[in-house]
């Protein structure tokens, strides 16, 4: 059985006029105003807006594996580049 979508609390600050009558709107319709919310908010960023996933390929290339692995650098090394000091300096 697939699990219901984690909800999140949030908090917005609404012209006054636009809550009452949304509240109005839900009462109307026998409805929380977090539903008609949510449903608003599901018709104006549909799921297909959603960032594309990347595709990895199986077999990754030896420098593009090297580049997800931490490296102890060299005192020489660090001496030689300005920015690889700076960064590990931090």
């Amino acid at each position: 059985m697939p699990s219901a979508p984690r909800k999140i609390q949030t908090a917005f600050r609404l012209d006054e006029g636009l809550l009452r009558r949304a509240k109005l709107r839900a009462k109307r319709e026998k409805r929380s105003l977090n539903s008609m919310v949510e449903e608003a908010l599901e018709k104006m960023c549909p799921a297909e807006l959603e960032w594309p996933k990347i595709k990895i390929p199986k077999e990754v290339s030896p420098e593009i594996r090297a580049l997800a692995f931490p490296r102890d650098f060299t005192p020489e090394e660090i001496a030689e580049d300005e920015r690889l000091a700076y960064i590990l300096s931090k």
